[in-house]
């Protein structure tokens, strides 16, 4: 992990979304001199009696989302200029995200991009809007709209002068 004293947490997944909340993320990140935590969610069947079989899935499981989220990454630090910090959990993303905060006390923000089509805002936001918590302990939460321009990206993060 880094040493940073603060750090915002982003969430790498299949949403077009998540791109744009890891670029705010990075931008208010870089900004405050803080880090940056990604974290990808690896989801596997068990197959239930197969052991060996099980593990060689899990594994790839691993592997694939590992893979996707250092993809994420590479776009990140070539935006924004700051190399995020890549945790992933075979879990799912609710219970993965109150594993990392509960283990790093660090992260203090949460910053999500809200999803505006067919599927909705998401499960993290929409949970939020329930006024349900994300975390055991208390944390910021920024959501910004998932579709934004290059140049609403940078006004919003406070990029433009």
């Amino acid at each position: 992990m880094t040493s940073a004293s603060r750090k915002f947490l982003v969430v790498s997944d299949e949403t077009e979304e998540c791109l744009t909340a890891a670029m705010f993320a990075a931008m208010r990140a870089k900004a405050v001199r803080a880090g940056l935590v990604m974290l990808r969610c690896a989801r596997t069947p068990a197959l239930g009696g197969w052991v060996g079989l099980d593990r060689e899935i899990s594994q790839d499981a691993l592997d694939s989302a590992r893979l996707k989220a250092l993809q994420h990454a590479d776009r990140v630090e070539s935006r924004v200029g700051l190399r995020p910090e890549v945790i992933v959990y075979e879990d799912e993303p609710l219970d993965a995200i109150r594993r990392l905060v509960a283990s790093d006390a660090s992260i203090k923000t949460i910053v999500l991009a809200a999803g505006s089509g067919r599927w909705g805002p998401g499960p993290l936001v929409s949970r939020l809007g329930q006024g349900k918590t994300l975390t055991t302990r208390p944390v910021a939460v920024t959501i910004i709209p998932g579709v934004l321009s290059a140049a609403q990206l940078d006004e919003l993060a406070g990029q433009v002068e």
